[in-house]
């Protein structure tokens, strides 16, 4: 499942881990910080290309993909305010949208407005479609925040086994919360 995990993150969000860390963690170069919650752990890690910062964060000692976090600045977003991107998530065209992209590596589940300090952005719960030449989908289900702000999109990617899904999800969504995006 992790390798599959860094495959699938690799469309989604294109990091390889580094350095482990556990405090707040913070990236002077972009803004994008996190503060994880208590039993979390945050590294800083490569974002590749794509990426200006990127962060993996897991549970304390765990031997789990856990979340990655990630920052991706778009030019085309930096004549709009916060209030013109929060507008444009909650239309309909957002959502689709942001199914269509997934569509292609997740059974979508749902896509549910997300809201954080002035923020309106997506959550998405997606379960992990079998790659190409694979027979059967890895036992994955996936929590994805995106949040969008006049600086770029920060994404969060957040796997746990489909049975540990329910369990987990209110820590994935505190993982979620403890992000700050450039703004």
């Amino acid at each position: 499942m992790a390798v599959r995990f860094r495959r699938l993150a690799a469309v989604c969000l294109a990091i390889v881990p580094l350095a482990a860390a556990a405090e707040p963690v913070r990236d002077e170069a972009s803004g994008l910080a996190i503060d994880p919650p208590a039993g979390y752990s945050v590294e800083k890690i490569d974002g590749g290309q794509r990426y200006a910062a990127a962060f993996n964060v897991k549970k304390t000692g765990a031997d789990e993909p856990g979340c990655r976090v990630g920052f991706q600045a778009s030019p085309q977003n930096a004549g709009l305010t916060q209030e013109e991107i929060n507008a444009f998530t909650a239309k309909p065209e957002w959502t689709d949208l942001i199914k269509a992209t997934l569509a292609l590596y997740y059974d979508v589940a749902s896509v549910d407005p997300f809201e954080q300090a002035g923020l309106a952005g997506a959550a998405v719960i997606g379960d992990i479609k079998a790659a190409e030449g694979e027979t059967q989908a890895p036992d994955a289900r996936s929590y994805l925040v995106l949040l969008d702000t006049p600086k770029g999109r920060t994404t969060l990617v957040c796997v746990a086994a489909r049975s540990d899904f329910d369990a987990r999800r209110a820590e994935f969504e505190a993982v979620a919360r403890a992000v700050q995006p450039p703004r």
